[in-house]
């Protein structure tokens, strides 16, 4: 990981932060000091009183289907409310005047949609110096919502400038840019495009009901000394001024957050089309567990400052856990700050582990591995295959954990962490019995592959045999940014036989390859180097157990031998550092 400049969409107070690395002008200017006094926050309408002045009669005449068409999620009906103005809060009922007429939430809530906004904030720094970073963010793009976003998407673009007149001329020159987009594409392409663009001509503080308040809330916290994040000798972060923000298909207040694909390059609308298919992968996960099934124990639900835990529960009887074929690791996370700056920084390598010497836990086996976003504020949350794993916990009965959410000395951040083992019978999958841990990574230099070969014997009536590997890159080396960007690769052979060699399947550097993952988790906005891709992982996303069916070369109950070597390309080890837990697992009955 980098050392990555804290720039602000909003602002870094006057302290120095570090905003130093290859900052340009235009970044630097972005660091400028925010005038509050020119933020004329507008009306602040009382949450409840708001929600009820705009609530209308949303019934539909025939109850819809419980399912979303050709989006992944169930449909949720619309909450009626006075909802609240923090990240995760309801979004209450609201009403804003556009160029196509009123657009009520509750009128236009299908159950199976997310919005997504998008603002245009004049110059309000108090000595300006460079151009303007809402200018240029305006000026972007904005067919990629419509090419890259997700299809139950609506854009909703607003302005906090002053004058009515100017707020109504944006919009009609931001839908005519549009208009002229869609114009040249094929028409099949563009189908309903057009039904999910709305252009507020209200001032963005003062659209009635609860995006309004939502809105003037949060402004008043950015300027107030609650609104600063202490980075210790980095100095004193500023929240961001909210240029997008969206509500989920929960009907939740989301963060969004930072709209530059790097570090220093310019925010464009281009990012924010990744909201709408992370809000869709959050709606399959809540869709997935109501539908199925499972005894679940619970490693870790509460608000915590800490990142390590070590934790006893009580799985089913022995007699319980040999019926089980499935693990699911259900890991939720929610940063409550309301500036980013207040979260988890880094992308850092997250586990759980299986403490085998109980509460001891000096001898531990990851069966579970995710990697921490960047600044993200409010919710991500994943279901991580692991049953392979189930091999280790056969046994049932009390047994220990140990959860890590990045190093025990980092800076200490409050999270609402819940953790909780999904045990399932299907019916339709192997069953894992037995398991022994073969390979370890390490630092990926010149001594990396001096290692002995590992033997095995899996007992006579093993029906399937696999490799399973936990599996990321990390560091930055000169000249080849191994590993955490280059193509190490990794062979192995079992009882002499080449097993084709592992390679990562998202080519590392590429521009925008993790955010090309937000359908699968990635969570979009993180204050970071989020967007290019890695080898073999991605801020706020899962490490996926890599599973290799060796089968065909293993000889049941007999002694079997397995070779490992790390390779950067076709040559030897370059640097950086391999995180791996290889392991051979056995299946039967």
């Amino acid at each position: 990981m980098r050392q990555k400049r804290i720039g602000l969409i909003g602002a870094c107070l006057a302290l120095a932060l570090g905003c130093d690395d290859g900052a340009s002008d235009t970044a630097a200017a972005d660091a400028a000091t925010l005038d509050a006094a020119t933020l004329d926050a507008g009306p602040q309408p009382d949450a409840a009183d708001a929600a009820a002045d705009s609530t209308v009669d949303a019934t539909p005449d025939a109850t819809p289907p419980p399912t979303c068409d050709g989006v992944p999620g169930a449909r949720v009906a619309f909450a009626d409310g006075a909802g609240g103005f923090q990240f995760g809060d309801l979004a209450a009922d609201f009403t804003a005047n556009t160029l196509d007429g009123p657009l009520t939430l509750s009128q236009h809530w299908t159950g199976c949609d997310s919005y997504v906004f998008l603002v245009y904030f004049p110059d309000l720094r108090q000595t300006p110096q460079g151009p303007w970073i809402g200018d240029a963010l305006w000026d972007s793009d904005p067919l990629p919502l419509l090419t890259l976003g997700a299809p139950n998407t609506h854009y909703v673009f607003l302005s906090f400038e002053p004058d009515a007149d100017a707020r109504r001329a944006r919009m009609e020159a931001m839908r005519s840019r549009i208009a002229l987009g869609i114009s040249v594409r094929p028409a099949e392409m563009t189908a309903g495009w057009a039904e999910r663009l709305h252009f507020v001509t209200d001032r963005l503080t003062e659209v009635e009901g609860s995006l309004g308040g939502f809105v003037s809330d949060y402004l008043d916290f950015m300027f107030s000394p609650e609104g600063l994040v202490d980075l210790g000798d980095r100095g004193m972060a500023q929240a961001p001024l909210p240029f997008t923000f969206g509500i989920d298909r929960f009907q939740r207040w989301d963060a969004g957050g930072s709209l530059s694909p790097v570090v220093g390059q310019a925010q464009t609308w281009a990012m924010a089309a990744y909201f709408g298919p992370f809000y869709n992968h959050m709606a399959a996960v809540r869709a997935r567990v109501a539908a199925e099934p499972a005894t679940e124990v619970v490693l870790l639900d509460e608000r915590v400052s800490d990142r390590v835990f070590v934790r006893t529960v009580t799985l089913p009887d022995a007699a319980a856990m040999a019926q089980v074929d499935t693990l699911d690791l259900d890991v939720g996370v929610f940063c409550p700050a309301r500036n980013p700056f207040g979260c988890s920084e880094w992308d850092r390598i997250a586990y759980v582990e299986l403490c085998l010497d109980g509460p001891d836990c000096a001898d531990r086996r990851e069966i579970a591995r995710w990697i921490t976003p960047y600044w993200r504020r409010g919710e991500r949350r994943w279901l991580i295959d692991a049953s392979p794993f189930l091999a280790l916990l056969r046994a049932g009965g009390d047994t220990t954990f140990r959860v890590e959410m990045g190093p025990e000395w980092e800076r200490k951040t409050e999270r609402d962490a819940r953790i909780a083992l999904r045990l399932r019978t299907t019916g339709d999958a192997p069953r894992a019995q037995g398991a022994e841990r073969a390979f370890t990574g390490g630092s990926f230099g010149a001594d990396y592959n001096t290692r002995e070969p590992f033997t095995f014997t899996p007992p006579a009536d093993a029906d399937r045999v696999e490799l399973v590997l936990i599996l990321s890159g990390h560091g930055q080396t000169d000249g080849d940014n191994c590993a955490e960007w280059c193509d190490h690769r990794h062979a192995f052979t079992v009882n002499g036989a080449d097993i084709p060699v592992v390679r990562s399947q998202q080519a590392p550097g590429t521009l925008r390859g993790c955010a090309d993952r937000a359908g699968e988790g990635v969570p979009p906005g993180q204050w970071g180097n989020w967007a290019p891709g890695r080898a073999y992982w991605c801020p706020g996303l899962p490490v996926e157990a890599i599973r290799i069916d060796v089968t065909e070369h293993v000889q049941p109950g007999v002694e079997n031998t397995v070779t490992y070597r790390g390779q950067f390309g076709a040559r030897e080890p370059a640097g950086g550092d391999i995180a791996l837990s290889a392991y051979v697992v056995w299946y039967g009955e």
